[in-house]
């Protein structure tokens, strides 16, 4: 060994036995007690024992359950350790969020059941926690901020067949179970052919761990084994199973850095090159070393949130006991330490509903850039680790849109808290071609000018069989009987109340009643805006059961309802009904007030109170108004204001939260349908003003004109060329619905007439229900045509909402939804589209197809254009310190004059530190026993002096206390310790010396 090598080991050598020296005598006695602990294994009944002892006696901090059984009944034990111990049931968000966000972690050791070293490891690890749980600050505050779970064997069977002193493997020794299953290769590996049970053909040992696993949602773990010096790290295999590969993860750097915490904290891991193995730093990806299927690691990686190492102990699987199991605890008791402290990395926080505060489980925690997601749980709590950086953080949840924070920084040595409150919004296979051809073809029918197709093809239709006018107690009634009659395709909600605190019921029918199935569209109809106009309140109401009743009844009606969500809002202004309703016997005399139910109670036209759109005026050239761009503008901005009635804020929030793509809003007085813009830049009746999407609102409008057996001859009250008019052709309506709902939301909406009688007889509603239920279907239908798909980010394949889908040559863009899916509803032609999104490069779609009737399905991948990568770019002062670091390295390797020097002030600082010892020892004076009553076996912390308010007893001399100690241990019949309860959670009271 070269002098200057010598002379540091030297160094190195009195450098820890100066330490040594300096140690209290309680540390000293308590690694004497782990020390005494490892002089012999510790078998299956002396191990419950010592459990059962320690749970028992440290009962604050600790306790000890079985998850299971193992082949031949033997337990399944795992010690549990935590400050305080409070039950996982009894958590509760209001009592405590710091208990609540303290992530679990998770030893296992002696899956194989000849590998003993880990197994004793964790006995000895368990003891000294204990041990040191108030002394030490550094346990008290490991065991205050983490939920440590140690399983001391996962394979007791194996242990007890085990052989001491045989140091290679053999499923005679104990290696396998007792059915000779080896358990490391008994976990679901991610290349097996999928498997309608998890659980099925697995060892109860297994079946065990992986149930405890997915219930308790551990944050970081290792897996203990013997045979090398090494920690090993995901995958465990690769597809082809071949030796050599590779096997990266997505969190290969951080599984990485796992890795070599363990290794380089371990005394002699680091160095590699142990058991005449080769491994860089002491650490190696497991399938490069060699391919295991089926392994543990793998599996807590691929279906929890685990982040787990397998780590292997010692070249000999079973070596003697002794001074080997003390020497492994030196070797392993700080590594084993610092990757507990591990879990305290990356991000952690929880996950709510923005409204109720209350926490969502299961909710999706995506990591731009890293491809391996995990889930929040219990009370929307999760733990992510990360290394330190900048990084983009997403969560998505089941009815609620995705959030995402960016540029989150993860600091080192610590968790970055990060909250999201989610926004509740309200899934099944694509639409199909066929589904959508035959939806076209049946609606073709009620759309063509063939009378007789048409009668016979309605026929076959269930029909309601009640036609009468509803109080709103008896709509109500009518609207939860239809609900409770049919719970599989119905859901009621109510959007809020009318002024006078009636609620705004909305009755939602589809196969999915309850969520959003990304890609299927949303469609809504609305009636009775206008109290006195009542044709279409009874109209949805019929359609309703009219649905209902058909449903698995008629194939149209059957294959809507599973293919869109339709949301119908019985009347908008039940007040102004019932007002209505109420003086309805007195028309024809001088009691009746005409108009007295057209506006809500607060005497305010509904359809005037929506905020007004501004128009771009250079545009009205080329006949065609323009709304400012929408996406410019807050569209929450004027939900709160004073001036919005409740029916107005309310049908508002409501149709920003769902994604409608399609609605109309029944009105009477004409018949006719009306389609936006029903303002024009010149504010004039007889001007009409064309929305970008005007040919689009004519195909739509003309579908149900056409449907209708008279509407479309356009020669009723008001006569109008097809039955169909541009809004603002008619005459001007400022502060419509239909107007908002196209400027700011994605849905396009028209207003249907349904006859120049606001509220007919009641005789008549059976002859309004005739002629519009063919047109109801058909409108629904249009839902459809158009273009139709979804957005995803090109490499994390995630969903992208709020995607802009701009049509080229139509100023009018619509965004993607939660799920990152569109319908943007378009006339047939030949389009180029295009999706944009901010920190995307956008992506355009040429010569895209749309023909009649029918729905075009495109996609979009995009590239995120601001990846965040941290470069820093070589200076010249770089350059300068690098070629001064290159000198001084060459000097100190190859000049023999670094060499002598360094050897000489060696000797002279051991000389130097030799003399200290020697001084410190000789200036101690003797302690006299009266002196030592203030001793604690303890040394409190300050939080524990805080919560002290008594006056403790002197305590017993440093001798007596010793012979105490030894005393209170447990020794069988051999002698060999079973347990110490010297230091549990209840102090003595040692008598004081008189």
């Amino acid at each position: 060994m070269p002098l200057f090598l010598q002379s540091i080991y030297f160094l190195f050598l009195f450098f820890l036995t100066f330490c040594h020296s300096l140690r209290s005598p309680l540390e000293v006695e308590k690694d004497s007690s782990v020390y005494k602990l490892l002089e012999h294994y510790h078998h299956y009944t002396e191990l419950d024992g010592l459990l059962q002892t320690w749970s028992k006696n440290y009962s604050k901090i600790s306790q000890v359950f079985s998850i299971g059984k193992s082949f031949t009944g033997r337990e399944l034990f795992v010690y549990r350790l935590t400050s305080p111990m409070i039950n996982n049931t009894n958590v509760d968000d209001s009592i405590n969020i710091e208990q609540l966000l303290k992530p679990k972690f998770k030893f296992i050791a002696n899956m194989h059941g000849d590998e003993t070293i880990g197994r004793e490891m964790m006995i000895a690890l368990i003891y000294y926690l204990l041990l040191n749980a108030k002394s030490d600050e550094r346990i008290n505050r490991l065991l205050t901020t983490t939920d440590i779970y140690i399983m001391p064997t996962m394979n007791p069977d194996g242990f007890e067949r085990g052989r001491e002193g045989a140091c290679d493997s053999s499923s005679d020794h104990g290696r396998n179970n007792a059915n000779g299953v080896d358990l490391n290769r008994n976990f679901p590996s991610q290349f097996d052919s999928p498997k309608d049970d998890l659980f099925n053909n697995r060892e109860p040992e297994t079946v065990a761990v992986m149930k405890w696993i997915l219930n308790e949602n551990f944050v970081l773990s290792a897996n203990l084994h013997g045979g090398a010096v090494v920690a090993s790290y995901p995958y465990d295999e690769t597809a082809l199973h071949q030796m050599n590969t590779y096997g990266a993860a997505p969190d290969d750097s951080l599984f990485r850095h796992l890795a070599r915490v363990y290794a380089s904290k371990h005394l002699t891991m680091h160095r590699g090159n142990l058991c005449n193995e080769n491994f860089p730093d002491g650490i190696t990806n497991g399938a490069r070393w060699y391919d295991v299927q089926g392994g543990m690691q793998d599996f807590n990686y691929l279906h929890s949130n685990a982040f787990e190492i397998t780590i292997e102990l010692s070249c000999c699987k079973f070596p003697t006991s002794g001074t080997s199991l003390t020497e492994e605890w030196d070797n392993n008791k700080e590594a084993l330490l610092s990757y507990i402290e591990q879990v305290h990395m990356g991000v952690k926080g929880l996950i709510r509903d923005s409204v109720s505060h209350t926490g969502i489980s299961g909710a999706l925690i995506q990591v731009e850039g890293i491809l391996h997601p995990i889930r929040s749980v219990s009370q929307g709590a999760y733990w992510r680790l990360l290394l330190p950086g900048l990084y983009n953080i997403t969560v998505t949840a089941s009815g609620y849109e995705p959030q995402t924070k960016m540029l989150v920084n993860v600091i080192t040595d610590n968790t970055t808290r990060l909250d999201f409150d989610l926004i509740q919004i309200s899934s099944k296979p694509i639409l199909s071609t066929d589904n959508l051809n035959i939806l076209s073809n049946y609606a073709n029918i009620l759309m063509s000018g063939e009378s007789v197709a048409k009668d016979n093809f309605l026929k076959t239709l269930l029909e309601p069989s009640s036609f009468h006018y509803h109080t709103y107690l008896q709509l109500v009634d009518q609207l939860k009987l239809l609900n409770k009659k049919y719970p599989n395709i119905t859901s009621l909600y109510t959007i809020g109340k009318s002024v006078q605190n009636r609620d705004l019921w909305v009755i939602v029918i589809s196969d999915q009643p309850l969520i959003h199935e990304p890609g299927e569209p949303e469609f809504k109809y609305i009636a009775n805006m206008h109290g006195d106009e009542s044709v279409g309140r009874e109209l949805l109401l019929l359609f309703i059961e009219y649905l209902c009743i058909n449903y698995q009844h008629n194939d149209y009606v059957t294959r809507l309802i599973d293919n869109v969500r339709i949301h119908i809002m019985v009347s908008m202004n039940p007040d102004g009904f019932e007002a209505e309703y109420n003086q309805h016997d007195f028309v024809n005399t001088d009691k009746y007030v005409k108009d007295k139910g057209r506006p809500n109670a607060n005497n305010i036209d509904l359809n005037r109170d929506f905020p007004s759109i501004n128009l771009n005026e250079i545009n009205q050239q080329s006949n065609g108004a323009v709304v400012v761009n929408k996406q410019t503008q807050n569209r929450f901005d004027k939900l709160d204001s004073k001036h919005l009635e409740p029916e107005v804020r309310a049908v508002m929030h409501w149709s920003i939260v769902y994604p409608f793509v399609l609605s109309a809003n029944l009105h009477g007085g004409a018949l006719v349908v009306n389609y936006p813009y029903d303002v024009n830049v010149v504010y004039k009746n007889g001007n009409s003003s064309k929305t970008p999407d005007d040919d689009t609102f004519q195909m739509l409008s003309r579908a149900y004109s056409q449907a209708h057996p008279t509407m479309h001859d356009g020669n009723s009250c008001v006569k109008f060329k097809d039955g169909v008019t541009n809004g603002a052709n008619w005459y001007i309506v400022n502060g419509g619905m239909q107007d908002w709902n196209y400027a700011y939301t994605n849905d396009f909406e028209i207003t249907i007439e349904l006859g120049c009688i606001k509220y007919p007889a009641e005789e008549q509603l059976q002859t309004y229900w005739n002629d519009n239920k063919g047109a109801l279907l058909v409108f629904v239908t249009q839902v459809f045509f158009g273009i139709r798909g979804f957005v995803y980010d090109i490499k994390t394949k995630m969903a992208l909402s709020g995607v802009l889908i701009h049509v080229h040559g139509i100023n009018h863009n619509v965004t993607t939804y939660q799920d990152g899916d569109f319908w943007r509803l378009l006339a047939p032609g030949t389009y180029n589209v295009t999706a944009e999104r901010l920190g995307y490069a956008s992506e355009t779609k040429e010569n895209v197809v749309v023909r009649n009737h029918s729905s075009t399905l495109i996609e979009f991948h995009l590239n995120r254009t601001n990846p965040i990568e941290e470069t820093v770019p070589a200076s010249s002062d770089s350059n300068q310190q690098q070629t001064v670091y290159q000198r001084a390295k060459y000097f100190v390797l190859h000049e023999k004059a670094f060499l002598f020097i360094a050897g000489i002030c060696a000797l002279v600082l051991s000389t130097c530190l030799i003399t200290c010892v020697i001084c410190l020892r000789c200036a101690r004076s003797p302690v006299k026993e009266k002196d030592r009553r203030g001793f604690q076996r303890y040394e409190p912390l300050a939080t524990d002096i805080s919560q002290e308010c008594e006056t403790r007893p002197r305590q017993a001399p440093i001798s007596q206390l010793r012979n105490i100690f030894s005393k209170s241990q447990t020794n069988d019949d051999n002698g060999r310790l079973l347990a110490a309860d010297d230091d549990s959670d209840d102090d003595m009271d040692v008598p004081q010396r008189s």
